[in-house]
């Protein structure tokens, strides 16, 4: 009687484990659910725009490598320091972290895009691209403590990453490399999109990004993924069209304030930038748009936004750019062009998220090769 039920028993798993490879490794993440208008109302005439500063950078023609990869080579050991040219928000990026280029096999790892780093700044997700894919990607969770702590990856050990990832490439990781790589988890291959507005909700811990097709009008999805399995639980399909004819492409950048509301930006005009608050949930997708906007965005290349729970600003990305404005005054229609503060850097490298931890201290990802920047605001 037993073995006939420790037989069953083993079946149903079997059964429940096939059932879960059948649906894409996750049963949940099949759930769908769908918003039609996903955007409010609004009169445009009601609109303002603040005139600040034009600092406007852009794109660079060709994007630059670190000048310690160009001196080094792939296993840097020495920080990259860059400070700000113009603008009145004086900064300085030094690297903190560099991140891995080859894990599996050259340069597979080589195209992050969406950085997320947790309230107590011991944990970064980051969501990459298949190289060449167009938009097949992963995501990857690093245990920041324990790379720090344990392995000096931050300050005294800064291309013991980078050599533990290349050597496993190779088949020939030692004890050591195998202890540094298991504070680095690799999620599962899934649709990321372009992959650049993974954002996490401090209100309720969930990790959302979002995909779009770059039509207005057309729908896009909000996914959820699990911070432990790295795998999608939910999307919700939605449309950035209200029900005045208004169509928005759906956004490609995302972040969230400290009380769960959702942002993203998008440009408008030559050099416009307007900015979109609501709500992202497992039950829909709702935003409106914020009824003041800026005359003038960070730069030409539409990177990412982010959120800065300890000053309560809000920060828009660009190539070499960097912008941020208050959040209550924005809310509250309230922004003067000395409210915006802005900084504009001289390093031609690509920048592709800006992170804060709970005590405000910023990190900015860059490429060629990847690495996270300490950002330091004076």
């Amino acid at each position: 009687m037993k073995k006939l039920q420790r037989f069953i028993g083993e079946s149903a798993v079997l059964l429940g484990t096939l059932c879960l490879v059948l649906l894409g490794g996750n049963v949940a993440a099949q759930a769908r659910v769908r918003t039609k208008f996903a955007l409010a109302n609004y009169q445009e005439k009601k609109v303002k725009v603040v005139h600040n500063q034009d600092l406007y950078v852009p794109r660079p023609a060709s994007y630059a490598f670190s000048p310690t990869y160009q001196q080094q080579g792939t296993f840097q050991t020495q920080p990259a320091t860059y400070t700000t040219l113009r603008g009145n928000a004086p900064a300085t990026l030094t690297t903190a972290l560099y991140l891995p280029v080859t894990v599996h096999r050259s340069g597979d790892w080589a195209n992050p895009q969406s950085l997320v780093i947790t309230k107590n700044g011991k944990t970064a997700y980051v969501a990459y691209l298949e190289t060449g894919s167009a938009g097949t990607g992963w995501i990857v969770k690093y245990d920041l403590a324990k790379l720090r702590q344990k392995f000096g990856a931050t300050t005294t050990n800064m291309a013991l990453i980078r050599r533990a990832t290349n050597a496993a490439s190779k088949g020939k990781k030692s004890p050591h490399q195998r202890q540094v790589l298991s504070a680095i988890k690799q999620g599962p291959k899934f649709d990321l999109g372009h992959g650049q507005s993974m954002a996490l909700n401090p209100k309720n811990g969930q990790l959302w990004f979002t995909r779009s097709t770059g039509v207005a009008g057309k729908y896009g999805s909000a996914v959820r993924v699990s911070t432990k399995t790295l795998r999608p639980v939910r999307t919700v399909d939605y449309r950035l069209v209200n029900r005045n004819g208004v169509k928005l492409a759906v956004n490609s950048t995302l972040t969230f304030d400290r009380q769960g509301y959702a942002y993203f930006s998008s440009y408008s005009g030559k050099r416009a930038l307007r900015i979109y608050r609501g709500t992202i949930s497992q039950r829909g997708v709702h935003f409106k748009l914020v009824m003041q906007g800026l005359a003038y965005r960070p730069g030409q290349t539409h990177q990412s936004i982010a959120y800065n729970a300890k000053n309560n600003r809000l920060y828009f990305i660009s190539d070499d750019a960097i912008s941020s404005v208050p959040l209550a005054r924005l809310l509250k229609r309230q922004l003067k062009p000395k409210d915006v503060r802005a900084t504009a850097f001289a390093s031609q490298r690509e920048f592709e998220a800006l992170a804060f931890t709970g005590a405000g201290q910023g990190y900015l990802m860059m490429n060629r090769g990847p690495e996270l920047l300490q950002v330091s605001f004076k």
